[in-house]
């Protein structure tokens, strides 16, 4: 039975804006990986090297086009420049030594290994030059190409059937990848928003899934994929039926409580600060979190 309107329900959310700016992230859906990595597979290492020379010199040729637009932060470019030419470099020697039969098994790798450590600095050099900028939007090629690389690189020196390549931004886990926003919106909104990115708000569907996106939102208050919105029953946003498991839910919750002075009652879920879900106003700003399948699990 619902308590008189002055009882006070420790468990109801502020509508706070925790609205942040927020770099846009591309995502790039590839088919399931195969079982074995590019080299043992028998790919030849020279047509994967020419790839990636290629993307490279793209890469460098946004960089520079960018520097020349930002002279703020021209310096960070800088660095950046030489990082990706320094890049350049080693791929352009590992391609010759290719063709000329001079590259091991074993140094192939190594080489390899040199340039995703390098990628890996690149992606954390970009950070810092995105912190400088107020035009995000104009970055956004250079980390679809940043994430692209990695990718890339990862296909060339990892068992691809067991991990996972995400964008920029992205958390591989199992199967999938996920996006934690740091930008709050309605949960409306943060449904379009995961669809734009050919994904969809979270459905936390068994426990060791639940404990992976948990442990990633708590303290913050995060948007998921569970609604009774539509049909007045709790239901994933795929429209599955959610079978209520009251241990994942706030006490007494959900309440569907309407003295919010929003209008309505309380129709979409939100992981709370200790991880476990409460029903709210749809249209609080909260962040949220999207996933996208990338693979299918191995056999």
């Amino acid at each position: 039975m619902k308590e008189p309107e002055t009882r006070n329900n420790e468990y109801r959310d502020d509508f706070e804006c925790m609205d942040t700016n927020e770099d846009r992230v591309f995502w790039k859906k590839d088919p399931a990986p195969p079982t074995t990595s590019a080299w043992r597979a028998g790919r030849a290492p020279s047509q994967l090297c020419a790839v990636l020379s290629v993307s490279i010199l793209l890469l460098l040729s946004l960089i520079i086009a960018l520097s020349v637009s930002n002279a703020k932060v021209d310096r960070r470019f800088t660095v950046l420049e030489d990082t990706v030419a320094n890049i350049s470099t080693l791929l352009t020697s590992v391609t010759t030594k290719l063709h000329m039969g001079k590259d091991t098994d074993e140094n192939f790798h190594t080489d390899i290994s040199k340039l995703k450590v390098s990628m890996e600095t690149v992606e954390n050099q970009l950070t810092s030059v995105i912190k400088s900028l107020k035009a995000i939007d104009e970055l956004e090629p250079l980390k679809t190409q940043v994430s692209e690389l990695k990718c890339s690189i990862d296909k060339m020196t990892k068992n691809v059937s067991t991990a996972g390549c995400c964008p920029v931004d992205w958390t591989f886990y199992s199967t999938a990848c996920y996006y934690f926003s740091r930008q709050a919106m309605s949960w409306d909104s943060a449904k379009e928003y995961c669809t734009s990115k050919h994904s969809s708000l979270v459905m936390l569907r068994d426990d060791a899934e639940w404990t992976f996106v948990s442990r990633r939102t708590m303290p913050q208050y995060y948007w998921i994929g569970l609604t009774d919105e539509r049909t007045g029953t709790w239901e994933w946003v795929d429209g599955t039926p959610y079978v209520m498991d009251r241990r994942r839910w706030k006490p007494n919750q959900p309440d569907n409580w309407r003295h919010h002075g929003l209008g309505g009652g309380e129709d979409c879920a939100h992981l709370h600060d200790d991880g476990r879900l409460n029903d709210d106003h749809c249209s609080r700003l909260y962040r949220f979190v999207c996933k996208a399948i990338v693979s299918e699990a191995p056999e």
